[in-house]
């Protein structure tokens, strides 16, 4: 019942310090959580207001940058290669390319070459040098029938195709110099051209590069004729000046297909290198190359989209000057604006939208200036169209947008969406005001929590103060009351007269006589330890024999060793020193672990006690083959009143005060006591004292 109360109170105690220490702490962290959201909602507010501002500003330069395309596409709409080299190449550019229809609704750039001559007819002609040329392998028939047809024809363009077959025939025989001549000649006759023979015009200049190639590119005094050639090949396909500073309207499908040959002949010409395009060659063809490859992609584009739409039929329900994606077509947005009888779509690649450096390092922009503003700043940014598509920025949403607004006026129904990247910025910006809070918090909750854990420690100390001395008084009144009554029964049966014979009384008179010895060694214990706990007990300390001490011990278990099955060795090394101790205080330990011994060993018991050397100490070792311990046990073995088996009807008996008694005698002559133990395979103990020399 006393246990129970204890325990209650216990439980009680421990419940109070709790609630003392958890209250003011979960208070204070409530507080602090509402401050650190206030400071972070503030800082919060702040940022967004400011991006609001930068977004306003983007905004408005984007509109008026379209503004100002729409005004330049209405100035420069003519000539129409003009405006479609303006809105492709400039520094301002921004289209990757351009459709142009007429009042009609009709397409009118880009365009397609179509031959009004009659096929039938040039092919009749041309069929007798087809057959020489490449039936029979014959280069100089051919060549003499090719040049009969040229002499002979009245119209230009069959004249034109008989001289650029010469040419051809010309190599092969290897009169590359006649070839280059004639070329010439085909270039630089019928200025004005348009359609067909300004594509023939063209493929002579085509030709005349790669003659150029063969005779002048390895050639270091005659390259500069080779460079001369493929500059206004270039310069040709790209659809400006050329050499002789005229312009020539080619058909867009034919410039494309021109394009990709001179392309292709400036990659074959051993001046390309993958890794770094054109370093080798003279600045302004590389720039030229790298135009003309910007022109080609830019007229492929508005070529598929103008087979795709032929007229404006597909754009009735536009508002004019938005920025729309177009039917039909993956990834391709269009930008359509009306300018007297005409209307100009301009083409953008979705993922050139929001920024695209182009191959002379020029910036094409339509909304550029975001990820001007965004790319390199703490949030992300996502640009959306008017269906949701994800445009530019980043691609995956990070988490929920702190903040949407539209893109520009141009865009109807796009939105620019901005998300915190990483940390969040209102953390990163409330980071010193909450820390300040956080730390502040912490030693605030530190004191509470060591002020806690003091006061527990000193309950809990005194609780166990408690319960110790409840379960010594218990303990004591246990041990001194089993040998008292045990000698009382046998008192009182001797005083009756109940024995039988003389040696029956005897034997009653010595069992009392063990448990009066039993008694006066459980007082001796109880003395030495209080004289321990008030630090009174003296030791007289003298030069002692080891041996002697252990045949004090021995005969003092001697009588009780030799009952009962119980086989008992001394073992005593020869040549001991002499030990610096108390005679009867270390017969005392050595008579207590003797004791144990036989108390925990329960049939056929066997004990040694030894005594040996080990390096500068005397050792006292005591062996059995009793119960044993765990390892945990075994830790906790010395301390006061312990004991492995702690109930009251344990069959060894004792109070756990034998083995601290021991412990205190042998640590007061600066020795060492210590266990090897292993349940079911017996013990050890090994007292170690320091040799007197």
């Amino acid at each position: 019942m006393q246990q129970s109360d204890s325990k209650n109170q216990l439980r009680w105690v421990i419940l109070l310090l709790a609630v003392a220490v958890i209250l003011p702490t979960v208070c204070l962290l409530w507080f602090m959580s509402q401050a650190v959201k206030n400071v972070k909602l503030a800082a919060r507010q702040e940022i967004i207001d400011s991006y609001q501002n930068q977004l306003d500003q983007v905004r408005e330069r984007v509109d008026t940058v379209w503004s100002r395309q729409v005004k330049m596409i209405q100035e420069k709409l003519e000539p129409i290669p003009d405006v479609v080299k303006h809105l492709v190449r400039s520094n301002a550019a921004s289209a990757d390319g351009v459709v142009i229809y007429n009042a009609e609704g009709n397409c009118i750039y880009p365009t397609r070459w179509t031959d009004k001559g009659d096929h039938a007819e040039l092919s009749e002609l041309f069929e007798e040098a087809w057959r020489f040329e490449f039936a029979e392998k014959n280069a100089a028939e051919a060549l003499k029938v090719y040049e009969d047809i040229a002499a002979k024809a009245k119209d230009a363009i069959c004249r034109k195709k008989a001289e650029l077959r010469q040419v051809r025939c010309m190599r092969k025989l290897g009169q590359l110099d006649k070839a280059i001549n004639l070329c010439v000649d085909v270039r630089e006759t019928g200025h004005g051209d348009k359609g067909e023979k300004a594509y023939l015009r063209a493929t002579a200049q085509l030709l005349l590069t790669e003659l150029r190639k063969e005779t002048d590119l390895k050639n270091k005094d005659n390259r500069w004729r080779y460079y001369a050639s493929l500059r206004n090949l270039l310069s040709t396909v790209a659809n400006y000046n050329t050499y002789s500073g005229v312009m020539l309207d080619i058909p867009s499908d034919q410039r494309v297909f021109l394009a990709k040959k001179a392309l292709e002949l400036l990659r074959n010409s051993g001046e390309f290198k993958p890794e770094e395009p054109y370093k080798d060659i003279p600045e302004d063809i590389r720039l030229n190359a790298m135009i003309t490859k910007q022109m080609m992609a830019a007229e492929e584009l508005a070529l598929d989209v103008s087979e795709l739409h032929p007229t404006m039929a597909d754009f009735a329900e536009w508002t004019s000057e938005t920025f729309r994606a177009l039917p039909k077509l993956n990834n391709i947005y269009g930008f359509y604006c009306k300018v007297n009888d005409k209307t100009v779509l301009l083409l953008r690649k979705r993922n050139n939208i929001v920024h695209k450096a182009d191959d002379t390092g020029n910036i094409i922009f339509d909304l550029w200036y975001y990820d001007k503003a965004f790319n390199k700043s703490r949030v992300a940014y996502r640009i959306l169209d008017s269906s949701g598509v994800f445009v530019g920025g980043k691609e995956e949403a990070i988490g929920e947008s702190f903040m949407k607004a539209p893109v520009s006026k141009y865009f109807p129904g796009w939105k620019i969406e901005l998300y915190f990247e990483g940390v969040e910025v209102s953390k990163r910006a409330a980071r010193r005001q909450v820390a300040v809070y956080t730390w502040t918090a912490v030693l605030v909750i530190i004191l509470i929590l060591v002020s806690g854990g003091i006061a527990g420690q000193a309950v809990g100390r005194q609780m166990r103060l408690n319960r110790l001395k409840n379960d010594f008084i218990a303990t004591v009144s246990h041990e001194l009351k089993t040998p008292l009554a045990s000698m009382r029964v046998l008192v009182d049966t001797l005083l009756e007269g109940n024995y039988k014979d003389q040696k029956q009384a005897t034997e009653y008179l010595q069992l009392t006589a063990k448990e009066n010895e039993r008694l006066s060694r459980l007082i001796d214990n109880f003395l030495t330890f209080s004289r321990m706990e008030r630090n009174k007990q003296a030791f007289e300390i003298v030069k002692t024999s080891p041996a002697a001490v252990a045949r004090a011990a021995a005969e003092v278990v001697k009588t009780k060793f030799s009952e009962g099955r119980c086989e008992f060795e001394v073992k005593i090394s020869e040549d001991l020193p002499d030990v610096l101790a108390d005679r009867d205080a270390i017969v005392m330990v050595l008579v207590n672990l003797l004791d144990n011994a036989y108390k925990y060993s329960y049939d056929d018991k066997h004990i040694e006690l030894r005594v040996f050397t080990e390096d500068d100490s005397v050792c006292f070792s005591i062996v059995d083959n009793g119960v044993g311990m765990s390892r945990r046990a075994a830790k906790r073995i010395f301390k006061r009143f312990y004991q492995v088996d702690r109930s009251l009807s344990r069959r060894a008996q004792g109070c756990g005060l034998g083995l601290s008694i021991a412990k205190f005698i042998v640590d007061a002559h600066k020795g060492s006591i210590s266990v090897d133990s292993k349940p079911g395979k017996g013990s050890t103990f090994t007292v170690k004292l320091p040799a007197a020399n």
